[in-house]
């Protein structure tokens, strides 16, 4: 009697923790779910050392999309050379990227913030993502000319991907194939993928259309996972390892592919 008493009170205390974890599990999602916006379209904050890196040597250019946000960006290089339009990750400073490649010979570099990132104006939300996009690529064209090269890290792959053309060399520098991707990653069983709303992806349509002209740039030893998978969904593209190289000398190497 005394075991089967003891069995219960175990059985009874196993239960109790068991519905408090899931109480935990199931508020923790509910505060992804409700933060989801925040999480999918993160403000990128000013990289002070990386401005300061790129002072004197990038222009300072700005873009107004369509509902009137100013959107800070930088152009180095020559301005008649083939540019390369860059959209960074979503929680990137643009000039991080310029500080760290600096100048490539014969190609211009172009990069603007998103809104909300930076010191720019505005909340950034799926609605806002791929339309200010759009506007980025019409102002980098009045800067330089259309864009030869679309690149992208992370989440900015989504967007260089969607606006690439046949013609345009596409360099995707870690990416990632949606934004569900980019949070289920992050969160892995505490906000499963399919309880993602943000429906911005790279789709094996868009893909297709550029893949002989796609370059997948494996950068960071820490998102060799992602390329993988990345690669397992939508096929086999030009793959080229940074290794010891410095990430100015390698996208060198794709331009002149």
């Amino acid at each position: 009697m005394d075991v089967k008493k003891k069995a219960l009170g175990i059985g009874s205390r196993l239960l109790r923790i068991a519905g408090a974890l899931l109480l935990i599990y199931v508020s923790m999602v509910f505060y992804l779910a409700l933060t989801e916006r925040r999480n999918a379209f993160p403000r990128a904050i000013t990289h002070k050392e990386a401005r300061e890196a790129i002072a004197g040597k990038a222009k300072s250019i700005s873009c107004t999309v369509e509902d009137g946000t100013v959107l800070e960006g930088w152009t180095l290089g020559n301005q008649e050379s083939p540019a390369l339009l860059y959209f960074p990750d979503a929680d990137e400073d643009a000039a991080q990227f310029l500080a760290e490649v600096q100048e490539i010979e014969g190609t211009a570099l172009v990069a603007f913030n998103y809104r909300g990132s930076g010191e720019n104006k505005g909340t950034p939300s799926g609605e806002t993502f791929e339309q200010d996009a759009r506007g980025i690529l019409e102002c980098a064209s009045q800067v330089n000319g259309q864009p030869a090269y679309l690149a992208g890290r992370g989440t900015g792959a989504i967007l260089a991907t969607n606006l690439s053309a046949k013609e345009k060399k596409l360099i995707l520098i870690d990416p990632v194939a949606s934004i569900a991707d980019a949070i289920s990653g992050k969160y892995r069983l505490l906000y499963p993928k399919f309880l993602v709303r943000a429906d911005v992806k790279i789709t094996p349509e868009t893909l297709g259309n550029a893949r002989h002209h796609t370059f997948l740039l494996a950068d960071r030893k820490m998102f060799g996972d992602r390329n993988h998978r990345f690669i397992d969904k939508f096929g086999q593209v030009n793959t080229i390892e940074r290794g010891e190289n410095t990430l100015h000398r390698t996208l060198s190497i794709v331009i002149n592919e």
